[in-house]
Formats: structure tokens, C-alpha cells, sequence
């Protein structure tokens, strides 16, 4: 795949260098005024932000703001001129528990933030510039024909368990993935397209795809992390998640489930790619994941100084902390599909295209992000969502904002359908009442959205359950709803969702729609290498989706942490969801 060129993201701490940072971005832009307004306004905190191709002006001047105010020159972010320091444990707080350390069996975000510290992937994409480079592979090359990827591997590369990373473990890894047997959930793997894996030599290794696939590099970068192959014929495909091997710069330790997963450095590491600032082991002895779910908790540990790093900031707390000395924010803008909620068309009444856009049009989002999200707006975070990609990933278009808030048309949606109301206010039709259930995760959000809509008439539903059981309930299809956001830099994150291919098993499509139009564009896309032809062929299928209402956006869907002020060099891959404590140090 030819790399796309997408504009990089965008990362800011600012803090104590805040005065080095206005100087620098005031020499870059040769405006000092814009670029002390700028650096003025975003006096504190650390801002991530994934630019798209398609962002406008206004993308390209935060990319420019990205790279002059953080990344250039300040790899560790935290602003100090004082070297790393080696030793200590860090504490990170996460806000929901793994299911399992499996990079091929889980997709929910608290195991994807621990595993992304155990394994290394053969590639990464680079969140300054957004190019794909190299990590477990060396180099690669692309057949003409777009269906064969041929990697060369780094050699001395080890797992934690002391077999050695090769070529055998390449195609094992591909050929697990892809084993129907396995059930492996990744939305974004070349599931329909992965044909087999060749072993040239120990240090060779050929990818070969049944036809061209756009997105493999990208898909190679956050998907395909390598685990080791004796590890897993030791216990098993599925316990192997409760155990697990990787090449990365933490090693497993132990797991208590619903309370914390300890990793300590890896003392063999030598293998970091090159967008990092050392080589060697990490800096920090011992990772411990605390997990816990209440928000105020894990702010009282954070300020108790029982921990480093924590998730999932309430808006209350990131306000109240945001200028304390002692902490810096971290926000990151997600690249992908926002905080959308897949509708499930095979279930009566959302089987209904009047109720699923009388839905759509019944939803005032802007009034949602303010009540909800309100103090992360002024950092650009959780803004309302019209459409099916975030607004900072490159193919977003905005034409595809079809459904505005009209609570009127809504009702004459419904109306003409022949969703009557009835005494109590709720619709009916043919003696069903008009009834959505919707099991979520977190508060806030569904109870406005239920307020929203019953305002035309429906009765939403509403079961707040841990993750994991909303996670098993999406995959049986018995709500009409369910939550789902999905951070990526390529827009064939739409096809994780929406795909037939993807609908049961171990796909994302919750909302089990299977439509041959949508289909071929989805393949359409993945097979172009043009990335000019990819914008229009996604932006095709995100206008069509929204006009089946086959998903409902909401909100933009952003990281929001805190990290204790003597946090150095802890960096985000280019989601702005996921840490690399590779680089990670504590100051005293």
C-alpha cells in the first residue's frame, strides 16, 4: 500500500514551557501575535489532536500548531531539561476492566491500552507525520498488483519468553488471526481479503492478500501486534488472553481480575523504532493498571498521589484540575468513527428507515455535548456528530450531515409512517408501541437521548451495565442500540461497522445490516490505491449509510486524561487513545 499521506495529529502539553512554546511557535509561524493568541489560549495541559485530509483550513492549522508547539524538538513533552531518569513504578488507573490480553480476542479499550505495552506490531504510523514506519519489520516492499507484501524482519528480536521472533512467528500470527475457529474480534483486520503467509527466510517473510487492500498498513500498524507462538501452544487460543507473551518493552506479571494487571520493563528490550527517543530498555521498572470505575475515585488516588495516570476524566474534575500545577490534562481528538450507536434493522420497531430517521432528526447533539461534555469543548473535545467519521479523520465529508435537530419533521416522519401517538404520549403502530432498548456503559448521554425521543414518542429503555456485559449483549443483537465508537486513521473503519462480513461472529457490525450496495463500496475502497478516488468512494458510502440511518452519531468520542506533573514523556499512538510508556519516566 502506498502510504496515503495524511496530515499527523496533534499533541499539546503545555506547562512550564508554556513561554518556550510561544517563542518557538512565534519564530515558526513569523506571527507572533497569532501564535502567542494560540499558545495563550492553551496555557495548560497536553493536546492530541489526529488531523484528516480533508480537515480545511482550519485541520491544517492545528497540524502546523501540533508540530510547532509539542512534537519538534520536545520529545518528552513534559517541558523539563532535565535527562530521563531510570527506575520507578508507575501507576495508571483505567475505568473498566480487560476481558482478556488477547491483541486477537479483544476489542474493548482497557485490554487494548495494557496489550499495546506487551506486543509490537511489524509497523507503526508515526502521530507526527501520520507515515507508516518500521518496528518488528525493518523494511517492505508491494508487488505491482497491490497483493503481495514482502517484510524483512529485524534480527535478536525475542519474546518474553525466550524464543526467538521470525518469520514462522509472522505467519503464525496472520494465520491465527484469520483461523475462522478462533473468532478473532478485529473489525479492522483483512477479514475476506488475507489468503496466506509465505516464510522466505528466518527474516523474510510474504503477506499475500486475494486481491488489493488499501488499508493493510494501516490495519498492520494497530492490529496485527505479534504474540508468541510457543506462548500460545502452551496454554491455548483462549487462555492465552490471561497469559500473555509478546516482544514488547513490558513483560506480563500478574492479573487480578477487577482490580489491577502489573507488567514489569522488559530487561532484553533493544528494538524501539525510531519514532521513539531512546533505545534500551523503558526508563520506568513496573506498570500497575489499577482498575476503577468510579471517576471520583480514581481523581481522589490521582490527588492522593496513589497514582500517575488516570482515564476517562469526569468534566467536572478536568475542570476543576486543569490549572493545577500538580497535574497536566492530556485531550485527545479521535480519528475514526466518533461515539456513534450502531441501530439494529433487523429488530422491530428500528427495522422501520421512519423510526431509525425520525431518530436521527429527534436528538438535539449540540445540547448533548454542552450539558455533558461542556468543559472539554474549549480544548475542541466532544463536539456534536452529524456523521459516521469524526471531523479530524482525512475522507470525513461533511455532506454526509444529513439529520439536524427538527423535532417537527421527526414527528411528521413518524406520522406519515403511521406511528400514531397514543394516550400516554408513546407511538404505536399495527398494536406494537413504539419501544427501543438500549443497554449501555456509562450515564448521562442515554438518559438526554431518552428524554430526546420521547419527545416524538418513543419509550427508550435504558440498562446500565459493566462493559463487558453491554460488549456480550451487542453481539446476541438483543438491543435496538448499542454504543459504539472506534478510534482509526483510515475511514475503512466505516466497513468494521457496516459490513456484511462483519455482522455476528467476531465483527463490530451491531447493527447486522447486510446491504450489497454499501458492500461493494466498502470493497470498492479497501481495493483503491488512490487515495483522491478512496475520499469519494467512503464519502459515497457515509452519505448513503446516513440516509439508511443505519448508525447514530452523537457526539465526537475524544481521550480525556490527567497525569500527575511529574509524568515525563508519556506519548499516545495516533488514535490519541492508546499509550506508549516506552519513553515514559518519572521525575522526582
Amino acid at each position: 500500500m502506498v502510504d496515503l499521506g495524511i496530515p499527523g495529529r496533534h499533541h499539546r502539553r503545555i506547562g512550564s514551557g508554556a513561554q518556550y512554546s510561544r517563542r518557538c511557535a512565534a519564530r515558526r509561524l513569523g506571527s507572533a501575535p497569532e501564535a502567542e493568541r494560540v499558545a495563550a489560549a492553551r496555557h495548560r495541559g497536553r493536546y492530541v489532536r489526529a488531523a484528516g485530509e480533508e480537515g480545511g483550513e482550519l485541520m491544517r492549522r492545528l497540524l502546523l500548531l501540533f508540530v510547532l508547539l509539542v512534537v519538534l524538538g520536545l520529545p518528552g513533552l513534559g517541558f523539563t531539561a532535565a535527562p530521563p531518569r531510570q527506575g520507578g513504578a508507575l501507576v495508571y488507573a483505567l475505568d473498566g476492566s480487560p476481558d482478556r490480553l488477547d491483541p486477537n480476542l479483544s476489542g474493548l479499550r482497557p485490554a487494548q491500552i495494557v496489550f499495546f505495552q506487551i506486543f509490537d506490531p511489524l509497523v507503526v504510523r508515526d502521530p507526527k507525520d501520520n507515515t507508516i514506519k518500521p518496528w518488528l519489520a525493518t523494511s517492505w516492499t508491494v508487488s505491482p498488483d497491490g497483493k503481495t507484501y514482502t517484510f524483512r524482519l529485524r534480527t535478536g528480536v525475542r519474546f518474553h519468553d525466550g524464543t526467538a521472533f521470525d518469520a514462522a512467528a509472522v505467519k503464525f500470527n496472520f494465520d491465527r488471526t484469520h483461523n475462522p475457529a478462533l473468532g478473532a474480534r478485529c473489525g479492522g483486520c483483512a477479514v475476506g481479503f488475507y489468503e496466506s503467509a509465505d516464510v522466505v527466510s528466518p527474516t523474510t517473510v510474504r503477506i499475500h492478500l486475494k486481491s488489493p487492500w488499501a488499508p493493510f498498513l494501516d490495519a498492520a500498524s494497530l492490529f496485527y501486534r505479534m504474540t508468541s507462538p510457543a506462548g500460545v501452544r502452551k496454554v491455548g487460543d483462549q487462555d492465552f488472553g490471561r497469559y500473555p507473551v509478546g516482544t514488547g518493552p513490558f513483560r506480563f506479571v500478574e492479573w487480578a481480575p477487577n482490580d489491577h494487571v502489573t507488567l514489569d520493563r522488559n530487561p532484553d528490550y533493544n528494538w524501539a523504532p525510531s519514532l521513539f527517543t531512546h533505545q534500551g530498555p523503558a526508563y520506568i521498572d513496573r506498570v500497575t493498571f489499577r482498575i476503577i470505575r468510579e471517576p471520583s475515585t480514581r481523581v481522589g488516588a490521582l490527588q492522593s498521589g496513589e497514582l500517575q495516570v488516570t482515564t476517562a476524566v469526569s468534566p467536572q474534575d478536568f475542570q476543576r484540575l486543569a490549572r493545577d500545577p500538580r497535574f497536566r490534562p492530556i485531550v485527545g481528538l479521535a480519528p475514526g468513527s466518533p461515539y456513534n450507536w450502531a441501530i439494529n434493522v433487523t429488530k422491530a420497531p428500528t427495522d422501520d428507515l421512519a423510526v431509525r430517521q425520525a431518530m436521527e432528526w429527534g436528538i438535539n447533539r449540540d445540547l448533548i455535548a454542552r450539558v455533558v461534555y461542556g468543559p472539554f469543548q474549549s480544548y475542541g473535545a466532544y463536539r456534536p456528530a452529524y456523521t459516521l467519521l469524526s471531523p479530524v479523520t482525512w475522507g470525513y465529508d461533511k455532506g454526509s450531515e444529513l439529520y439536524r435537530y427538527n423535532p417537527a419533521k421527526a414527528r411528521e416522519v413518524l406520522d406519515a409512517a403511521g406511528w400514531k401517538v397514543g394516550p400516554d404520549g408513546v407511538r404505536a403502530k399495527g398494536g406494537q408501541r413504539l419501544v427501543i432498548v438500549f443497554n449501555a456503559w456509562e450515564h448521562g448521554i442515554p438518559e438526554l437521548v431518552q428524554s430526546e425521543l420521547r419527545n416524538i414518542g418513543m419509550d427508550v429503555k435504558i440498562g446500565i451495565y459493566d462493559a463487558l456485559t453491554v460488549n456480550e449483549d451487542q453481539r446476541k443483537g438483543e438491543s435496538h442500540l448499542s454504543p459504539l465508537p472506534g478510534a482509526r486513521t483510515d475511514p475503512d473503519v466505516l466497513s468494521a461497522f457496516l459490513h456484511s462480513r462483519n455482522a455476528g461472529g467476531g465483527g463490530f457490525n451491531f447493527s447486522f445490516i447486510k446491504d450489497p450496495a454499501l458492500d461493494r463500496l466498502f470493497d470498492e475502497g479497501a481495493t483503491e490505491v488512490n487515495t483522491a478516488k478512496r475520499r469519494q468512494i467512503y464519502a459515497e458510502a457515509e452519505r448513503y449509510a446516513m440516509e439508511k440511518a443505519y448508525m447514530l452519531p452523537i457526539t465526537t468520542r475524544d481521550n480525556v486524561s490527567l497525569e500527575s506533573a511529574k509524568v515525563q514523556g508519556l506519548r499516545f499512538d495516533a488514535t490519541g487513545f492508546f499509550p506508549w510508556l516506552y519513553d515514559t519516566w518519572l521525575a522526582p
